[in-house]
């Protein structure tokens, strides 16, 4: 097992994997992504085996969907968000963490927005 700090996590990137399940509680506000593999570019890079992305204690959590019929973005009730599929896009900015995928019912592109948040990783290797 490979335990991955805040700082390392941000060299992360998920090309080909799909996300096998999510655990959400918003109440406790922790948020546990499964994924299938990762690719880690640190020192040449390195392909990680099936691990789980952990977010705990934000401050903030917004989910947006693009709704494509009317072009426009919709914000999403916490208690009432579509799993990702995948995770096509991370980005960290700061003390704010944008993830991007498809939903898996309705195909949408989907954006979660977690600010201020614990994070850690654990892949198999």
């Amino acid at each position: 097992m490979k335990i991955l700090d805040e700082k390392v996590m941000k060299n992360l990137s998920f090309p080909d994997f799909d996300v096998e399940k999510i655990e959400f509680f918003p109440k406790d506000k922790k948020l546990k992504i499964y994924i299938e593999g990762a690719w880690l570019d640190v020192d040449g890079g390195s392909q990680l085996g099936r691990g789980i992305l952990y977010f705990n204690d934000w401050e903030n959590f917004l989910v947006s969907r693009f709704d494509p019929d009317t072009e426009q973005w919709l914000l999403i009730n916490v208690f009432d968000i579509e799993p990702l599929k995948d995770l096509c896009e991370v980005k960290f900015n700061n003390e704010t963490i944008c993830l991007y995928g498809f939903g898996k019912r309705t195909g949408h592109w989907i954006e979660w927005k977690i600010q201020k948040t614990k994070m850690c990783a654990e892949f198999d290797t």
